[in-house]
């Protein structure tokens, strides 16, 4: 009998077995919510799994133990996106050199006061009446810029503090216009002139403590100095003394100079009534002029009284006076003793000038220049040494003669002028062109209200003013100064001007030697 083998035990299905039966079949069912559930619940478990934490050793495991979170002793650095490294960057770079740039101006600044601050504890010449040394600071406008106080806060900033600390005073003179340095220069020599003649009076010397004479004020004139600032203020200083100096010594006022002008050109002239003017152009033909007709016609009839109807405003008519004709010799001998020949003539020598300290100065305006000021405003320290360097110059009073190199100071400068600079005449002339366009009807409108043949408009009424005539001449006047000094000013400082010079002014005038700088004669010392 056979021996029978034992069957294996049954094993249980797996769940896949089913599906994979299905499949094999050609069907594929979806599943339930339940396995649906199922699933969604194993991976949202999954993706809620935390890494295990990194195995601290060595010194982090024993900080560890000190309270530091275990992120600050596992966190590892790594380099920022590439935008934020080039910002960084250049914020860091701009930074260090904007602080390099600052902390050297204040060492620069700090050294030079210590070196100088002893002169300013000496003691004064004459005890407390004694006065201090002086300085005259010179600053022109800069072509194209309407702040006309540019180059004198360039001194304060960067020349000034040296100065007090060194008790060294200064006068500031304003310049608003071009050529106003060479027209006050120009005045103050020529006053010096006339007062030498006796063509002017000595101004008052008062007797008291402290109040210098005539010849220890030019002393101390002579023991200052001129401090130009820039080249345009070089241009306009050489520019006066020449005028000064080589000119004639007749009485001149510039601004008076300018009215006579306005007085003269017939723009408020009145006109003439028609039938005057036709009856002085017709002549009858034939009939010859006697003398009785010539006497008769040289006695002026009286006016005849005035037909117009009364305004009320007669009170505002004023007589004309009568201008008395300048040409004849009774007005030419009144009007002063006659000048011989030879006080024109420039004295020889030439009297001593002040030594001149050459400043550096340039401004920069307009969008085309606007990397320059970048490049200026992280190189002030630059600025700061020179600076230094005058300041240090005047203060030690080491002067040299002047030559003709030094007429090329600062000549590239003149390169940063703007376009408004450049054409700044014919900006002039088309301004005069429309005010004076404007001004014609005005005048008109003044004069018939002064003349009583119109009444107040419903705007004058209101503002309950009324423009006459003599405020347009002042208005026409201040124009016309601004107009004509800029105009005459600009001639003296355009880049294609030349800076005005004589041959024998090499060993009359003398400038400062700046510290480090080649020096171009024996440096001598001021007495």
């Amino acid at each position: 009998m056979a021996e029978s083998t034992p069957s294996p035990p049954p094993t249980n299905p797996s769940p896949a077995a089913p599906a994979a039966a299905a499949t094999s079949a050609g069907t594929n069912p979806s599943p339930g919510p339940a396995a649906k559930g199922a699933i969604n619940a194993a991976a949202a478990s999954a993706s809620t799994v935390k890494p295990a934490p990194v195995e601290l050793t060595g010194f982090r495991s024993a900080l560890s133990h000190t309270g530091i979170p275990h992120s600050v002793l596992t966190w590892k650095p790594k380099l920022p996106s590439r935008n934020w490294l080039i910002f960084w960057t250049i914020t860091a770079s701009l930074s260090g050199a904007y602080y390099y740039d600052r902390r050297e101006c204040n060492r620069i600044k700090e050294e030079t006061i210590r070196m100088v601050e002893g002169r300013g504890r000496e003691v004064l010449e004459g005890g407390s009446l004694g006065s201090t040394r002086r300085v005259t600071v010179w600053g022109a406008k800069w072509g194209g810029d309407e702040d006309t106080d540019r180059a004198l806060r360039y001194f304060r900033k960067y020349v000034k503090p040296y100065l007090v600390a060194a008790a060294i005073d200064y006068d500031l003179p304003t310049s608003p216009l071009h050529g106003s340095i060479t027209r006050q220069v120009h005045a103050s020599i020529l006053a010096q002139r006339r007062q030498a003649l006796g063509l002017e009076p000595l101004p008052p010397l008062l007797s008291l403590p402290g109040v210098l004479s005539p010849e220890e004020t030019r002393k101390k004139e002579l023991e200052g100095g001129v401090v130009l600032v820039g080249r345009a203020s070089l241009k306009e200083y050489f520019e006066g003394l020449r005028r000064g100096w080589t000119g004639g010594v007749d009485a001149w006022d510039w601004e008076k100079s300018i009215e006579s002008k306005l007085e003269t050109d017939g723009v408020f002239a009145e006109p003439k009534p028609e039938t005057e003017v036709l009856d002085a152009a017709v002549e009858t033909p034939g009939e010859a002029a006697t003398p009785e007709s010539t006497e008769s016609a040289a006695i002026p009839a009286p006016s005849p009284p005035s037909t117009k109807p009364p305004t009320g405003l007669g009170f505002l008519s004023r007589p004309t006076p009568s201008v008395t004709n300048s040409s004849s010799p009774s007005a030419s001998a009144s009007a002063g003793p006659q000048i011989p020949p030879h006080w024109h003539i420039p004295p020889n020598p030439l009297p001593a000038q002040p030594p001149l300290l050459l400043l550096p100065f340039e401004n920069h305006i307009g969008f085309t220049q606007i990397p320059a000021m970048i490049a200026s405003f992280f190189n002030e320290r630059y600025r700061v040494r020179e600076g230094a360097d005058a300041a240090l110059a005047l203060i030690n009073s080491e002067v040299r003669p002047i030559s003709k190199d030094d007429l090329g100071f600062d000549k590239k400068t003149e390169g940063y002028y703007n376009k408004a600079a450049l054409e700044l005449p014919k900006r002039i002339g088309e301004a005069r062109k429309d005010y004076y366009d404007a001004l014609a009807p005005r005048i008109n409108e003044a004069r018939a209200y002064e003349n009583g043949t119109r009444e107040m408009t419903e705007e004058e009424k209101k503002s309950g003013k009324v423009v006459k005539l003599d405020e347009l001449k002042e208005e026409r006047k201040k124009k016309e100064l601004r107009w004509m000094g800029n105009e005459e000013g600009w001639e003296i400082v355009k880049p294609q001007a030349e800076v005005a010079w004589n041959e024998g002014w090499e060993n009359w005038l003398k400038v400062f030697e700046l510290p480090g700088r080649q020096s171009v004669g024996s440096s001598t010392k001021v007495e």
